[in-house]
């Protein structure tokens, strides 16, 4: 089960609140022009991962600081602190995947119901909003693509099956450079993280209140959304791939 710190609660209470709020807006406002655009919502909901992440971040820089200081020792208490801070990951792309998918089938019920025809996604948004969102967006999964990549080198490192693949990367090196680079990863990710938490809000904000009603940006908020959807449920393929890993090596 994944670690229930009080983040991870907010952080998986984040995109499902957004969905409600969305949904009851789309009910309330029936015609396309009103409605707001499912890329702020995609934007919001995915601020929950940038939490997710600094936990990730601080709880794995704990672990480390623990076996530092002797209070725990081993490969087995690496992988179970990865493990804590995998499992809220995989559920938190899980969860933000589900709820844009819950946001299209409400629009396209809605729009069946009044028999509309047009765009499946109404995007009446300042351009420069949206450019600004998508690069918040892909900023987020480079980030986890760095974070991902520095639970992979500790695992490297841990499990003695892949040590032939530090040395073909790495070659001969010291384990402390191994740990001065993990650390500036982890470091680097918390800090980061936060920083990408609020430009989320921001970039979200920006969708939903900057608005455009003469200049509609279909093609852009359709190719955002759906690549924010397809990114979240890749993403949780790969966490729970991995997580299964370390369940099978611990």
């Amino acid at each position: 089960m994944p670690h229930y710190s009080p983040l991870t609660i907010v952080a998986l209470a984040i995109s499902p609140i957004v969905t409600v709020v969305f949904a009851s807006l789309y009910w309330r406002k029936r015609d396309s022009v009103s409605q707001p655009s499912i890329v702020a919502a995609a934007a919001l909901n995915l601020s929950s991962i940038a939490l997710l992440l600094e936990q990730s971040a601080f709880l794995l820089l704990r672990t480390f600081n623990e076996i530092a200081t002797g209070k725990a020792a081993g490969a087995r208490a690496v992988i179970a602190g990865l493990l804590r801070v995998q499992e809220p990951l995989a559920w938190g792309f899980l969860d933000c995947a589900a709820c844009l998918i819950v946001l299209f089938l409400v629009s396209g019920a809605l729009r069946y119901s009044m028999d509309e025809e047009g765009p499946f996604i109404h995007a009446y948004v300042a351009l420069p909003a949206l450019i600004l969102t998508s690069v918040f967006l892909v900023c987020l999964f480079l980030m986890v693509y760095l974070q991902y990549g520095t639970v992979d080198l500790v695992m490297k490192i841990v499990d003695n099956h892949r040590h032939h693949e530090i040395v073909l990367q790495y070659g001969p090196v010291s384990p402390g450079y191994f740990a001065a680079k993990i650390s500036f990863r982890l470091v680097a990710i918390f800090f980061l993280s936060q920083l990408e938490f609020v430009l989320l809000i921001i970039g979200g904000a920006l969708v939903l209140f900057w608005r455009q009603k003469q200049n509609s940006r279909q093609p852009f908020a359709t190719i955002i959304t759906v690549g924010a959807l397809i990114s979240c449920g890749v993403s949780a393929l790969s966490e729970f791939g991995f997580i299964d890993y370390l369940q099978h090596v611990l």
